[in-house]
């Protein structure tokens, strides 16, 4: 049987927001730590990784989604009583105690906290989303900054739907990743 981080493993692409540094160890740029990541190494995030000199990241699946009022997330100052249709992934590039998404952020580092991963495409969560009737779209409940790459090709498809796109974030992100999510975040 499969660990979460071995299924994780293999729920991922190349990822986008990574430098290859003099040594060849890679530069993760999704958040703040900008791990430098020797061959085979996992991020503190412990969902993006170094495989033969690319740096992997996670794309395919979600580890939540939900519809529900916007003044949840909470947005209440934008688009009052308008339906959020939120998604997220699994991993954080911090572990804080008092986590109210525990289960999703925690997933990896701790063994009661386990949230299986669902496949998702993207174009089917956006179809699901204007189906509930959705105003908005928001990526949540793990650290969106380390599943940058995913959020934004939902956000793509989002944005030709003519749905608005939100972040729930810890904040701790680098210029890299703020000017990748720049054009698709509302």
């Amino acid at each position: 049987m499969s660990t979460l981080a071995e299924v994780l493993a293999r729920e991922t692409r190349e990822g986008e927001l990574y430098d290859v540094l003099p040594d060849g160890r890679l530069r993760c740029y999704a958040c703040g730590h900008q791990c430098p990541l020797p061959e085979g190494a996992i991020g503190v995030c412990k969902v993006r990784f170094n495989d033969g000199g690319r740096l992997r990241v996670p794309w395919g699946y979600v580890g939540g989604v939900q519809c529900d009022p916007i003044e949840k997330k909470p947005f209440f100052h934008a688009y009052p009583g308008a339906l959020a249709y939120s998604f997220g992934m699994l991993g954080c590039d911090l572990h804080c105690a008092y986590c109210q998404n525990w289960v999703t952020s925690q997933a990896l580092r701790d063994p009661a906290a386990v949230s299986p991963p669902m496949n998702a495409r993207a174009v089917e969560m956006v179809q699901d989303a204007v189906r509930l009737g959705a105003r908005v779209l928001v990526s949540t409940y793990n650290e969106p900054l380390i599943t940058s790459e995913w959020a934004v090709e939902i956000f793509k498809e989002a944005k030709a739907a003519g749905l608005i796109t939100g972040f729930v974030s810890n904040g701790y992100g680098t210029p890299h990743v703020l000017e990748y999510l720049r054009p698709w975040i509302d």
